[in-house]
């Protein structure tokens, strides 16, 4: 039997010059591949708490100013080890994030939801590994 699961999620795009911060996912639908830092908005969290606790998470960095870019969704079927087959619904919302303090950022290695952090040149992000809401966003970005 599937599992038809629906989720709410934030994602901050933190760009620097030619550069974009991704993290790798080690779990869930997108496990392996490259996406925003971010994550599930957690019950009675508005999607702007949720960002500022997500990023400060995953990256160690402070957001100083955000802005809402677009929302999106997709539909990802997947098998789950605890659930087994999952057709999940993600709608995500992206924000754009100046930070605080650029020097603040903690590369996670190993974590219990990332593989790891790192600052991406976008002019060679390959479509291949990325995540579909990233897809789309570097798509309209290099349009």
């Amino acid at each position: 039997m599937i599992q038809r699961l629906q989720n709410f999620a934030v994602y901050g795009v933190i760009v620097d010059g030619n550069r974009i911060l991704l993290v790798q996912k080690s779990k869930g639908p997108f496990k392996g591949l490259w996406d925003l830092p971010g994550g599930i908005i957690q019950y009675g969290e508005s999607p702007e708490t949720t960002l500022l606790r997500e990023i400060l998470e995953e990256t160690g960095l402070e957001v100083g100013t955000h802005s809402y870019l677009k929302s999106d969704a997709v539909v990802v079927n997947y098998t789950d080890e605890a659930l087994g087959k999952v057709s999940l619904h993600h709608v995500g919302f992206l924000f754009k994030i100046n930070l605080k303090d650029l020097k603040d950022l903690v590369p996670k290695h190993d974590d219990e939801e990332l593989i790891c952090t790192k600052w991406c040149d976008l002019g060679e992000v390959e479509m291949m590994g990325l995540s579909p809401f990233l897809q789309e966003l570097l798509m309209e970005l290099n349009g």
